[in-house]
């Protein structure tokens, strides 16, 4: 049975996706349509509206940012379709992450994004056996620049020399501040089910050519390491190059010729 996707959203990251279901590119899935404020030049689709969507789709794919995922999440969900969120961050809202296990009858998905080993830690924390994970991301001082620091914060960021912390704390305020560029650390707090157990650091590095996330995770039942280096988007440097792609593989999990890994 073919799955019938509608995009929400066609920015950076929606337009890759739109465009690549509406070629074919993910075999068992059609595009239903994309659903968007502003109609774009050239969509990847037809432009539908989110009621018109749910009449039409399995499956609502959300690149539209944290705050459409709060609109959309009881309504796409309610209906019985499958919500496939790329802003992670809002499910460490404490409006959405005390009822993530009792939503439906639709399916939640969030996407893996520009991270890997998700499974591995999901499995040693679901064993009970870790004791805490650290996450260091480091980008360019230009992508970690927000509207909300002062001046002089601002100008700390922008003319570092040198690796400079811009954030030290936990995952929850982490994506509150930077929703745009820790959607890694939300992807890892929520498979750890624990926010309690991430601790998160944010670094901007003006020698930084790719954005890179260190992960280190410790417990009883092993200690892992990993590291991820990804290229940021060239329409985007607060986002992965990667993180369209990872959606689109998040779909294709979703599908009746999805891969089996034994």
């Amino acid at each position: 049975m073919t799955r019938r996707v509608a995009v929400v959203g066609h920015g950076v990251i929606g337009e890759v996706v739109s465009r690549e279901i509406a070629a074919g590119s993910v075999p068992g899935a059609t595009l239903a349509g994309v659903v968007v404020r502003e109609v774009p030049a050239e969509p990847a689709g037809r432009v539908i509206t989110l009621t018109e969507a749910l009449d039409v789709a399995d499956v609502v794919v959300e690149c539209a940012g944290q705050p459409v995922v709060h609109e959309i999440f009881d309504v796409v969900l309610g209906r019985g379709c499958d919500l496939v969120v790329t802003s992670v961050g809002a499910l460490l809202d404490p409006r959405l992450a005390a009822r993530l296990d009792t939503v439906g009858p639709g399916r939640l998905r969030a996407t893996h994004g520009a991270v890997g080993g998700l499974d591995l830690l999901g499995s040693a924390a679901r064993s009970g056996g870790l004791d805490g994970v650290q996450v260091r991301t480091t980008k360019t001082p230009r992508a970690l620049v927000r509207d909300w620091m002062s001046s002089s914060d601002a100008s700390r960021i922008r003319d570092a020399s040198t690796p400079t912390s811009v954030f030290s704390g936990g995952p929850v305020e982490a994506a509150r501040l930077f929703p745009d560029s820790l959607n890694v650390v939300a992807a890892v707090a929520t498979v750890v089910r624990s926010v309690d157990a991430v601790a998160v650091e944010l670094v901007a590095d003006p020698a930084a050519t790719v954005t890179t996330h260190e992960i280190t995770a410790w417990g009883d039942i092993g200690e892992y390491q990993f590291v991820i280096r990804n290229a940021p988007s060239k329409r985007n440097p607060r986002t992965s190059a990667v993180t369209p792609w990872s959606v689109l593989q998040t779909v294709a999990a979703l599908t009746d010729r999805a891969p089996v890994i034994a």
